[in-house]
């Protein structure tokens, strides 16, 4: 009995990781940035919520003091990681304006950032 010489085993192994990868394509991105996101103000604190992202497993808030909030791995925005919706940040300093955007992230990747809001705790 003769066992699949090696070249013709590598080109069928080539072929089965091929058409496994187109198979989840799709899964391998995330581009779909939250929607609808809201922020209200309240005592010393700011509630984010946003329309759910379908096939999102978590949502990343970036915040900062300062307009322009670019989040991912940019300059202006704070993280924070695996957040609830809605989101109540506490703490906050009363009569400071506090900018937001929303990242969803699949277990592959991480959106663009929402449109970015603001509110101004009393």
């Amino acid at each position: 009995m003769k066992l699949i010489n090696r070249p013709l085993l590598g080109i069928l192994l080539l072929g089965c990781l091929s058409l496994c990868l187109a198979a989840c394509g799709s899964d391998f991105t995330n581009s779909t940035a939250p929607t609808g996101v809201t922020a209200t103000a309240g005592k010393n604190q700011v509630t984010i919520a946003w329309t759910p992202v379908s096939g999102a497993t978590s949502y990343n808030i970036y915040w900062s003091t300062t307009a322009g909030v670019t989040g991912q791995a940019g300059t202006n925005g704070t993280p924070i990681f695996g957040v609830p919706n809605p989101f109540t940040q506490t703490g906050l300093t009363a009569g400071t304006t506090y900018y937001y955007v929303v990242t969803s992230q699949n277990a592959n990747a991480e959106s663009p950032t929402s449109d970015q809001v603001s509110a101004i705790p009393f």
